[in-house]
């Protein structure tokens, strides 16, 4: 199984992949002999997939930065698989969004969870205690 891509258009193997500066999402596979552009996703719906993929990862990426890197993982999650085709696991998401933040240079920025779960459940849990001892004690 050869991985040398030819051009459709004039057999040759001189083949540039280049990335626009205004959208780096977007890469090009250029022949270099005949300077035609060729097309890795030849149906509509793989290139419908890989747009809707990429809005997906942008709106993860936001909500990692607004909501906390939990939300973006659940958001990636059931978004990755209503695609066609593609079905995750929870791990393979969490591992897609931290190399998204990763990649963009955010991972500082992203909001960190909250800890006042703990807090209130340590009231909670002392309040009861109390309760307690004072329903034995006053009698």
């Amino acid at each position: 199984m050869s991985t040398v891509q030819v051009c459709p258009w004039c057999g040759s193997t001189d083949i540039i992949r280049t990335i626009p500066e205004k959208d780096p999402f977007n890469v090009l596979v250029i022949c270099q002999s005949c300077q035609k552009v060729i097309i890795d996703e030849t149906s509509p719906e793989k290139r419908k997939n890989s747009a809707t993929k990429r809005t997906i990862e942008e709106k993860t990426i936001q909500l990692s930065l607004h909501s906390g890197k939990l939300h973006a993982i659940k958001y990636y999650l059931t978004e990755m698989n209503k695609l066609p085709g593609t079905n995750i696991g929870l791990l393979e998401a969490k591992e897609a969004v931290e190399a998204l933040i990763g990649a963009r240079g955010v991972a500082s920025a992203v909001k960190q969870p909250s800890r006042n779960g703990c807090v209130i459940a340590l009231i909670i849990l002392v309040l009861i205690i109390a309760s307690i001892v004072y329903f034995y004690t006053h009698r």
